[in-house]
């Protein structure tokens, strides 16, 4: 069923998009100038877990994001249609087995390496829907922020990472099947809704992306997000709630048994303070313990650009991340665990509009949430170049 529904929605997507396509015009010959836009970034972070934790290490990880967005209503005539292709690739390693966490300190870790990620197209309906299909990842739509990217530890880079840990979001670098509908009746409100493809190996790096089949075996994985853009004491704002429910059979913690079904919900709250200084906190939870290693989560991040005046574009940036951990995951491992907290500080140098330099310190407090490994002390630089 569940896959009847995936392919339902897929299937559906296309159709609608050709059918509405058929009606526009096709010129003769295809207009070469800026119809096709090529991307490419590459980012490494260095660091070394210099105190406590389990063992003092050094590690080192890259990740290089590369591909085309094509506009097809300049090479087709098809209005408000746009494509995208992309690769990836991660190598290196990380830190969390040495420092003992459950967050890893190097945000390039997962998917050590080469994908073929973006392969969706999308349909602006109007002024107020668009569409999206194809082989893509929940991250890419629901539950981030542009903010949480500055930082080196994965507790806030991407998306809220406690809907990651439990294993049933799609995200970067492993694509897969799904389609993301969007509707924005106003420039202060905007919905969501996506629903992707589960496969049993959703995160198995060996088949570089390219497994496009489906399966009766595969869970459903179901967003709604609202957002709301305004101002809050006439400063920019930015709220938006959402929740994450999957459908399928997923193992559950204690004794082996399987759940049909989870939900969790999370939000984020988005506040510009003064010019320049902008700050947010999220919040992610699940009564599912069962499933869910860490029910909740919460960040809180700092960003301020240009406090040093002869830098304007430097930022100086801080993170915080509390999590705590089921009870049923803490049986599982034999211990009384209580939460994991992250603390960060750093400072971006932004070299030029194309490179920028990120040294940076990290703080873990009760690693791996026992109370039994030393907090750790991570310093690492984290080296971004986009063109």
């Amino acid at each position: 069923m569940k896959k009847l529904i995936l392919l339902s929605i897929v299937f559906s997507s296309f159709t609608l998009m050709a059918q509405v396509q058929e009606t526009d015009s096709i010129p003769s010959g295809i207009r070469l100038n800026n119809i096709i836009d090529p991307f490419f970034s590459y980012a490494s972070i260095a660091a070394a877990n210099v105190s406590g934790g389990l063992d003092q290490s050094s590690r080192y990880a890259g990740q290089l994001y590369a591909g085309l967005n094509f506009d097809f209503e300049k090479i087709w005539g098809w209005k408000g249609t746009r494509a995208k292709v992309s690769i990836a690739n991660r190598h290196g390693s990380g830190l969390m087995n040495e420092v003992g966490s459950v967050f890893e300190p190097l945000n390039f870790v997962g998917g050590q390496n080469t994908f073929l990620y973006d392969l969706s197209i999308e349909k602006d309906f109007g002024d107020q829907f668009s569409l999206k299909v194809g082989r893509t990842t929940s991250a890419d739509d629901f539950s981030g922020s542009k903010l949480y990217f500055y930082s080196l530890n994965n507790t806030v880079n991407g998306v809220i990472r406690a809907l990651l840990l439990d294993g049933l979001m799609s995200t970067f670098p492993f694509p897969t099947w799904g389609a993301r509908l969007k509707y924005k009746p106003s420039s202060k409100h905007q919905f969501q809704l996506g629903a992707y493809q589960l496969g049993k190996g959703i995160f198995d790096d060996t088949k570089h992306g390219l497994d496009f089949s489906f399966r009766n075996s595969d869970n459903l994985s179901v967003f709604f997000q609202y957002d709301w853009f305004g101002n809050i004491a006439d400063r920019n704002a930015r709220v938006y709630v959402g929740t994450h429910q999957a459908f399928g059979t997923f193992a559950n913690f204690d004794s082996g048994n399987e759940s049909d079904y989870f939900m969790r919900f999370y939000g984020h709250v988005y506040v510009e303070l003064i010019d320049g200084l902008s700050s947010f906190i999220t919040m992610s939870y699940s009564p599912y313990g069962e499933v869910a290693k860490v029910p909740f989560q919460s960040s809180l991040g700092i960003n301020w650009k240009g406090l040093v005046k002869s830098r304007a574009n430097d930022r100086v940036l801080f993170f915080a991340t509390v999590g705590s951990f089921s009870e049923e995951w803490a049986i599982l491992n034999a211990n009384q665990l209580s939460s994991e907290i992250v603390l960060e500080l750093g400072y971006r140098f932004q070299i030029t509009n194309y490179f920028g330099l990120q040294p940076a310190l990290q703080y873990d407090i009760r690693p791996g949430g026992s109370g039994i490994i030393d907090n750790a002390i991570i310093p690492g630089v984290l080296i971004e170049t986009n063109f």
